[in-house]
């Protein structure tokens, strides 16, 4: 599960925002979380969770997204801050189960 602030519907950066680019945002927070993207939206998955152009450009501005300099990826800001721990310790899960498959010939 994602880490998402209970203050968000009165953060500075969002307060001004649409209804379309809170949604967006936060689905972006839990498909990225669903997926283990690390935080990464790349333009498919942006579209997935309701961004259009003018949604991006919205949540870059106000500085929730980040560019990555490559015209269509972004980064949800502060990803790895809130929620890194969390995707570290599940990679470190998912490799410890699959030396214990590995090791007991269980494919479950």
């Amino acid at each position: 599960m994602a880490w998402i602030d209970d203050r968000l519907w009165c953060h500075p950066k969002v307060i001004g925002l649409t209804a379309g680019a809170k949604a967006a945002y936060v689905m972006g927070i839990a498909y990225s979380s669903g997926m283990s993207t690390g935080g990464k939206l790349e333009e498919a998955m942006q579209k997935a969770v309701g961004a259009n152009t003018r949604i991006r450009a919205e949540l870059v501005t106000a500085g929730l997204w980040d560019t990555n300099g490559d015209g269509g990826t972004v980064h949800i800001h502060d990803w790895d801050e809130h929620n890194g721990k969390r995707d570290e310790r599940r990679a470190a899960d998912r490799e410890r189960k699959r030396r214990w498959r590995e090791k007991t010939g269980n494919n479950l």
